[in-house]
């Protein structure tokens, strides 16, 4: 018949062979290298005072920190030692793209006028800002911002005070200008006093490019319409429309709302997020019904940074407030106020540890702690037996 292909297939005593062989140069059958068996103990080494430290004394220790370690999780013990069954760490962030909710109230009794940022109520609905940025260089003479063929050359009047985006330069064309107004900003309609402004009105905060393209806020002026030269301006004529924020009670625990008046000017706004998985609402909270299951808070305050609030000829509302409240001698007869938020902003992140894993990795680290605290004392005490010559270990053992 044909020839079958030659083929070789190993038995199983071949295979046991070559194993065997393997083990052996690995010393994997020495019974001295048993990881599992018990530690060999000598027994002259063995005291009555290590015994009663192993089954009584740490025994006694680890219950005793086990109480005060529970009682310290839930409770504390002061400033010094505060619970730890509650963890709260902060760190602070750019604001990026990121949208943070914000709610003004008018509070002047004449109305008020808000001017809005680039972007309005898109951004503060999507959450993010979505304005391109500024990328033209305009110190580049070799492409100017126009992409086109003029050198960047000072106009011919020479003006020392013109403006980068002029109209001198005819080579800049629409689509750089449409850079700074992707969205163009507005003036709102007159907003009685009382009402609230937020994110469905186009009220929130977030960072952009221009510093001047900010929320702004508008009321009448008591002091300009008045014809009593006596007339100041206090009261609702400086204080035209408070900040409503949510804040913690550190007393409580829980969150509350409150009202900051704004004063007429330029302010800068602080902002500290909370997060929070078992965020407590206070029951006095006025959207206590809305708000009660959400776990993160935005906590506002206010920094002046001027207290002048001259309404500026640039302002979108202009037009609207000489309307309303009329101008004196071209001034309009109006105060406002201009919200810039902190380009940076605090996250504050509390975190609910497990109390038994917690508890298990503090236990193991005291306990191996008592262990080598009791150890230097059973060998220091196993020294001292060793050198009276009238007393052993082995004596002690039998006695």
């Amino acid at each position: 018949g044909a020839l079958r292909p030659f083929a070789f297939y190993p038995s199983r005593r071949v295979i046991m062979g070559v194993i065997g062989k393997l083990l052996a140069k690995l010393n994997a059958f020495d019974p001295k290298r048993d990881g599992f068996a018990g530690t060999v103990t000598d027994e002259s080494e063995q005291t009555r005072l290590g015994a009663f430290l192993s089954v009584v004394i740490l025994p006694v220790c680890v219950a005793a920190y086990s109480a005060l370690y529970f009682v310290q999780f839930y409770y504390g013990f002061g400033e010094s030692a505060p619970p730890l069954y509650k963890v709260t760490t902060s760190e602070t962030l750019q604001y990026g793209n990121q949208v943070k909710e914000l709610a003004l109230e008018c509070t002047n009794p004449y109305g008020c006028f808000f001017r809005l940022p680039a972007g309005g109520a898109s951004m503060c609905q999507s959450g993010v800002v979505s304005t391109e940025q500024p990328n033209n260089d305009f110190c580049d003479t070799s492409s100017p911002a126009g992409g086109g063929n003029a050198p960047n050359v000072p106009a011919p009047n020479g003006n020392a005070g013109r403006k980068l985006l002029d109209d001198e330069y005819p080579w800049r064309a629409p689509a750089a200008r449409s850079l700074l107004e992707v969205a163009e900003p507005k003036c709102s309609g007159k907003i009685a006093c009382g009402t609230v402004m937020d994110a469905d009105d186009g009220v929130c905060a977030y960072s952009l490019a221009d510093p001047v393209d900010a929320l702004t806020v508008a009321w009448r002026d008591d002091d300009m319409v008045s014809s009593d030269v006596n007339t100041k301006c206090t009261g609702h004529c400086n204080f035209g429309v408070s900040l409503i924020t949510d804040y913690l009670d550190e007393d409580g625990g829980k969150i509350k709302q409150k009202k900051i008046r704004a004063h007429r000017g330029i302010m800068l706004l602080s902002l500290v997020e909370r997060h929070d998985p078992q965020m407590e609402w206070d029951a006095s909270h006025p959207d206590i019904a809305a708000k009660s299951g959400r776990t993160v808070i935005y906590e506002w305050g206010i920094t002046p940074v001027d207290i002048v609030g001259t309404i500026e000829e640039s302002n979108l509302c202009l037009s609207n407030l000489k309307t309303e409240f009329g101008d004196t001698s071209g001034d309009v007869n109006a105060k406002g106020i201009k919200l810039n938020p902190f380009p940076l902003y605090t996250k504050s992140t509390t975190s609910y540890p497990s109390p038994v894993m917690a508890y298990l990795a503090a236990v193991g680290g005291i306990a191996a702690t008592l262990g080598g605290m009791f150890g230097l004392i059973h060998t220091v005490h196993l020294e001292m037996l060793k050198r009276r010559p009238d007393s052993k270990p082995a004596e002690e053992n039998a006695a």
